[in-house]
């Protein structure tokens, strides 16, 4: 059953984006709670991106000089969690499901020699990330490719791929028109 913003409400919601900072292209939609947004880069939001947020609320923070992109017709699951303190593009209708987490950096050192690090992330079109999947700093993901429920990414999945397990693997590719879309 899928609900939408009332017409005031989404007024009200791109309303809320505009303070934040967010540049969106077109109407979006939320199901439930409205994601958190904290924004101190630059957040640019497609049109027709849907918010479903029932259980746990969406959380997604733009770091100062972080850019943030996320394509038309994108689906954000209850409990996503995005963080960018680089680059983060999302392609157009990529799916993401219930608390995936999406990190371009790591936040913290790791040894005293090594400073933190932190490398873009870039998800394909048509993209499907299963239910708790990790996205770490400098996971490349190709377009109609499906990342396994608590997959954790780093590193290139090429396209039309499903990739599982940690770290994330090809386990099997298929073919697709190139415009094909996932339903």
């Amino acid at each position: 059953m899928k609900q939408y913003l009332s017409r005031t409400s989404k007024w009200l919601f791109n309303r809320y984006c505009r303070f934040k900072k967010v540049s969106i292209a077109g109407k979006c939609n939320v199901s439930g709670r409205w994601p958190s947004i904290r924004n101190e880069g630059s957040f640019n939001m497609g049109s027709g991106v849907i918010f479903r947020s029932f259980r746990t609320k969406t959380a997604i923070a733009v770091l100062e000089d972080g850019r943030l992109e996320i394509g038309d017709n994108c689906f954000i699951n209850d409990g996503v969690n995005i963080c960018c303190s680089t680059e983060i593009k999302i392609g157009r209708d990529t799916k993401i499901a219930d608390w995936v987490v999406l990190y371009d950096t790591d936040f913290h050192e790791i040894e005293p020699s090594r400073e933190v690090h932190k490398e873009r992330i870039v998800i394909g079109r048509n993209v499907w990330i299963g239910a708790r999947a990790i996205i770490l700093p400098g996971a490349d993901i190709g377009d109609h490719s499906v990342i396994a429920a608590g997959a954790v990414v780093r590193g290139h999945i090429p396209p039309q791929s499903v990739a599982a397990g940690i770290p994330a693997k090809v386990i099997k590719s298929f073919t697709c028109d190139p415009d094909w879309v996932r339903k």
